[in-house]
């Protein structure tokens, strides 16, 4: 469903989707632009441990993912904004969700820049980063106004495509895999293995932006499980692809490389095929561009609620031209990304990703233990 403002009263809408499709929309949205970065920001803290701090991401996926399903039941069918609104009052649950919608918007920022870059970088260097962004913008509102519906469908039909092309990427890299390129197993001490880890705690804390979706899906009781499940898989095929990175290439390799799993895809050679690399890439758009959809989906319904427009639709355009502008504007260069996500986007991240959330589920249980005090007491 979908809640919109109406002569200052909240109506819903119906607008659902399966469980099946959450837990399709939950692994491409973990996956999004982390399978390019990700290999490559892991190996800087953890080097050869980063299998360790993989396995240890799986378990925070595991933990982050009941965290924020938990907070995301407190809705009661109501919405994320109306939530907000009703239990911290109208300015501070506006504040509470502006702040909210900051996070999103700052994120689709950095999303869109890292696909420019990556394009001009590595597969388009004559075309100007303007168009690339312009199009690629273009293709997520016209997938936003669609609506959510709309997307979680094309997520059913491209998943197995993903699937596909992401085992095909696994399985002809195994052979140029050496296991010696782990070792030694534990270099550098927990030291390392948390400064690995944190690189990829840092894009799981995304997931929190999925519980706007919680109140539209359609099997209420299987909402947390699909939810859970695809968080879990989705950081885990993030650990696979970086795992193999480190067999494949080896230490000194990836930590020049700042594409390493694209390489993955260049380092293989076929007679009969060339640009096997063009795999990884698919991989990548279809991700990247479903997680992007998704974040500008929700910026803009949080908008519209915000400044009491009753259809989303007619603020997507608005918004893709701010977005546009405020990653040049944001984003001077590559390098200035490379260095606010070593550096900032930790902090951000953990910010939104495990402090809100934990204090969202604080007042509420404050709010629950002094109702039943209360009532004992009459």
């Amino acid at each position: 469903m979908v809640i919109i403002l109406i002569n200052n009263s909240y109506k819903v809408i119906n607008v659902q989707i399966s469980a099946l499709q959450f837990f399709i929309i939950s692994i491409l949205f973990v996956v999004g632009d982390a399978i390019l970065y990700v290999p490559s920001l892991i190996v800087q803290g953890a080097s050869h441990t980063i299998w360790i701090a993989g396995i240890i991401g799986i378990a925070e996926a595991v933990l982050l993912s009941l965290l924020y399903a938990l907070v995301s039941q407190q809705f009661d069918n109501k919405g994320f904004f109306p939530y907000l609104e009703l239990t911290y009052g109208r300015w501070l649950g506006r504040v509470l969700f502006l702040l909210f919608l900051l996070y999103v918007m700052v994120d689709v920022i950095l999303m869109i820049f890292e696909m420019g870059s990556f394009m001009v970088t590595v597969i388009m260097p004559e075309t100007p980063l303007e168009a690339i962004i312009m199009v690629f913008l273009l293709v997520v509102i016209i997938g936003a106004r669609l609506g959510l519906e709309t997307l979680s469908r094309a997520a059913e039909i491209l998943f197995p495509w993903f699937c596909v092309f992401f085992f095909l990427l696994v399985c002809l890299n195994l052979p140029n895999a050496k296991f010696e390129n782990m070792q030694p197993f534990f270099e550098g001490g927990i030291h390392t293995i948390f400064k690995g880890n944190v690189s990829l705690a840092s894009y799981i804390f995304e997931s929190i932006i999925l519980i706007v979706i919680f109140p539209h899906i359609r099997e209420k009781d299987q909402a947390t499980k699909a939810y859970i499940k695809g968080i879990t898989i989705g950081v885990t095929l993030l650990v696979i692809i970086s795992l193999l990175s480190l067999l494949v290439f080896g230490l000194s390799t990836l930590k020049m490389e700042f594409y390493p799993s694209y390489l993955l895809g260049q380092t293989l050679e076929f007679n009969f095929f060339s640009h096997v690399e063009v795999i990884m890439a698919v991989i990548w758009f279809i991700s990247l561009f479903f997680k992007v959809a998704i974040c500008f989906f929700v910026s803009a319904q949080g908008i519209s609620q915000l400044i009491k427009v009753q259809d989303y639709r007619i603020v997507t355009f608005p918004i893709g031209i701010f977005l546009f502008a405020l990653s040049f504007i944001c984003i001077p260069s590559s390098m200035y990304l490379i260095h606010f996500i070593n550096s900032t986007w930790l902090s951000y991240s953990v910010t939104y990703g495990l402090f809100f959330p934990l204090f969202l589920l604080a007042v509420e249980l404050i709010r629950k233990s002094r109702k039943s005090n209360s009532v004992n007491g009459s």
